[in-house]
């Protein structure tokens, strides 16, 4: 991933699923739970993997933090 260490609770995981790739195509990211037993969810980015084959960087364009 590209190091975005930004912690999202579960409606910022759902919209963060599908992104656009810096190939042009799309991919999908998964993200991982990092919160304690009885604190609230908080997640982090896992993985991107890109569905097109396509040359090129495959990362996830994403946009800013609190934008």
């Amino acid at each position: 991933m590209t190091g975005d260490t930004a912690l999202l609770d579960r409606v910022g995981r759902d919209a963060d699923r599908v992104v656009l790739c810096r190939c042009g195509g799309f991919g999908r990211v998964t993200h991982m739970a990092v919160n304690a037993p009885g604190e609230p969810e908080r997640y982090v980015r896992s993985t991107f993997s890109c569905t097109w084959q396509r040359p090129g960087p495959h990362e996830p364009l994403l946009a800013p933090r609190g934008v």
